[in-house]
């Protein structure tokens, strides 16, 4: 770099994709399924709700085999490790196992990096926390990145365990464990459920499996308290009609 070397490939730099570059801890996003209001299917013993998990994972990507003197930087991808208000830091390590490198003399690469507000120009960061620039325009890379999606992860939710009658059996699984069914519903009281915030209509329910939907977020929360809401009917004071009574008795 510039007190090492001068590189000599013509930059090729995406200033959208820079400016969206992420870590990989910010770029994750969860969804479940079934969707709400959708209707699925869940055999005996299966989970109601199961989880998807998108991450982003953003990339440095090196185009040609780069190697100036005291540096040598593989053609590949390097993950990004954060992405801070100034710069984003790259592993020296690629996807596919190529590493960067300094002579056996130099201070050892640690990582690279890019200036946001000079990403025509490529850094390395050393084991003694000096950094070093190539001169601008010199390195061609992108900053691109890629979605992994895996699905079917585990989310607490219900596990049905089959009916008796107008009562459903559940279980509970906290993605620990599943417990012993221990939840009943009586679908003579309806044939909407709820566990914690989930709410659930019952289509359907037998000895094979359960059709159901899983519903928007009830609007009343858990342990919600209530205002005015509810009107619980005055006691009546035997007691004192009694002695009402009584006295109306002795006046007569």
């Amino acid at each position: 770099m510039k007190s090492l070397a001068y590189f000599f490939i013509i930059l090729s730099v995406f200033s959208a994709d820079f400016a969206n570059a992420k870590g990989e801890d910010k770029t994750c996003s969860t969804t479940f399924r079934p969707k709400t209001d959708e209707t699925a299917f869940a055999a005996v013993g299966s989970s109601l709700k199961i989880a998807d998990k998108t991450c982003i994972k953003s990339f440095l990507d090196i185009k040609h085999d780069t190697i100036s003197g005291a540096i040598t930087i593989p053609q590949g991808l390097y993950p990004v490790l954060s992405n801070e208000d100034e710069k984003i830091t790259f592993d020296i390590t690629s996807k596919n196992g190529a590493k960067v490198s300094s002579c056996a003399f130099c201070d050892p690469v640690k990582a690279l990096v890019i200036n946001k507000f000079n990403p025509k120009t490529l850094c390395v960061l050393t084991a003694l926390n000096l950094e070093s620039c190539a001169i601008d325009n010199s390195i061609a890379y992108e900053v691109k990145s890629t979605e992994d999606l895996t699905e079917g992860l585990c989310a607490p939710s219900l596990v049905y365990f089959g009916r008796q009658g107008d009562i459903l059996h559940f279980a509970i699984n906290d993605c620990s464990n599943i417990t012993k069914p221990t939840l009943s519903y009586d679908l003579t009281l309806g044939d909407e459920i709820r566990f914690l915030n989930e709410q659930i209509k019952i289509i359907k329910a037998d000895n094979l499996g359960i059709y159901y939907s899983r519903l928007s977020e009830p609007s009343r929360k858990n342990n919600e308290t209530l205002k005015n809401e509810l009107t619980i009917p005055e006691k009546k004071n035997n007691n004192n009609n009694q002695l009402v009574e009584l006295a109306q008795n002795k006046n007569n």
